[in-house]
């Protein structure tokens, strides 16, 4: 699908909306993009965050969970949301006829929710019931315990939907007192992407956000500090071992993401990746073996995870720092560079055929980068890291001393 770079508009009050048209589609994707996540929480509030993105569903003022869950689905619209670290995000897929009726329901559920006491009550259950499935899954649980480990007690550090006891003890009080706080029109994006004009986009979003007046809030975000590479060891029963390797990187608003992204490539995403060549195809060591780049405004951490039988922890450990070593002494080959870019160029435009990313790259860039992302300046930015960019960032992230270690050991009961 072809790329038009999408207008931006202001309302009176504050809040961005920004529309990519793209006709000969019968749907949309439509969102509110929150400047609000994990690492806006007040100190004693972890997860508080994901629990304003959860209860705001279960009422308005004019509506209950039951007429919201109709209003959505009675035309056939698909309803979700998610907090990151970041940000937070409500979007539905609709057909475009009924984007007004969706677009006024979804306004009501971002902008107007009632936090009752019991709602709150009620939801807590449901995510601690998450908190503990995701305990249940090592591979999502030992990535909780490596940003901990990484960021210490910073917000970054802890786990988006927070601890059982944290969200145990999170009032309706301070939920009212998040949402009033940061959902506020400086901080909200609309983005819209389909068969939709940005005049019509607009003037839903004046219809339904009228009673709001322009207002602003201060982030209080900082950097964490830097920690000594260290290593920590978890027992759990468990049938594998999950090793957890991580270092802490540049943000995304730093020149690095680029060659970050396509580092990460090169070492462990995908079949002809270092890691997976090495580990799992020449020695069969690990069915899952993989990294990862995370970035945060102002910092960011690569990550290698493997699941492996317990019994081969030291061989992969002896394998994984060989391959940062050659790679911080070697750099990476033309063909692997090549192949690197050829991929996320590839993933890049084929993301333009689906109406829920090209609406990701407008509300996300709009929220981190100040303008929606274009994807072909993206594929240009990948395109210019030569080798010697690659080499140099190799130097200094491939470094495995730079890397700290996360072990999640079997405890061998039963």
């Amino acid at each position: 699908m072809p790329w038009t770079p999408p207008t931006v508009v202001t309302l009176s009050n504050g809040i961005r909306v920004v529309c990519d048209h793209v006709p000969h589609v019968d749907s949309c994707a439509v969102s509110f993009w929150v400047d609000a996540g994990t690492r806006d929480e007040p100190k004693g509030g972890d997860g508080v965050a994901h629990v304003v993105e959860h209860t705001a569903f279960r009422r308005t003022p004019t509506r209950t969970m039951s007429k919201i869950s109709r209003d959505f689905e009675n035309v056939g619209a698909y309803v979700n949301a998610y907090t990151t670290k970041e940000e937070t995000c409500y979007y539905v897929r609709t057909l475009t006829q009924h984007l007004p009726r969706v677009m006024t329901t979804l306004a009501d559920v971002v902008l107007n929710p009632v936090f009752r006491d019991e709602d709150v009550d009620t939801e807590r259950g449901i995510i601690i019931e998450e908190i503990r499935s995701y305990e249940d899954e090592p591979e999502e649980y030992v990535f909780d315990l490596g940003e901990q480990q990484l960021f210490g007690t910073h917000p970054l550090g802890m786990p988006i939907v927070g601890t059982v006891a944290s969200v145990s003890s999170i009032t309706a009080d301070e939920v009212r007192a998040f949402h009033t706080r940061h959902y506020v029109p400086s901080r909200i994006v609309v983005a819209v992407s389909g068969n939709v004009t940005i005049d019509t986009i607009t003037a839903l979003v004046e219809a339904c956000t009228s009673g709001m007046k322009r207002s602003t809030s201060k982030r209080r975000r900082t950097t964490p500090v830097a920690r000594a590479p260290h290593e920590v060891t978890f027992r759990k029963p468990l049938q594998q071992a999950h090793l957890l390797w991580q270092s802490r990187t540049s943000g995304y608003r730093h020149d690095d993401r680029y060659a970050l992204q396509l580092m990460n490539v090169i070492l462990g995403d995908g079949m002809s990746s270092r890691l997976n060549v090495r580990l799992r195809e020449k020695r069969g060591l690990a069915y899952s073996v993989y990294s990862q780049v995370q970035l945060f405004a102002d910092c960011g951490s690569f990550s290698i995870y493997a699941g492996v039988d317990d019994s081969h922890t030291a061989t992969v450990h002896t394998s994984i720092a060989a391959i940062l070593k050659e790679m911080a002494a070697d750099g990476v080959t033309v063909s692997e560079l090549s192949r690197a870019k050829a991929q996320l160029r590839a993933s890049k435009l084929m993301a333009l055929e689906s109406l829920s990313a090209r609406m990701t790259m407008l509300g996300k860039g709009l929220l981190e980068d100040g303008h929606p992302e274009d994807p072909y300046a993206t594929i240009n930015a990948l395109d210019a890291v030569d080798r010697e960019t690659i080499a140099r960032l190799a130097s200094d992230v491939c470094n495995p001393d730079v890397w700290s270690r996360c072990i999640l050991l079997p405890s061998g009961e039963e």
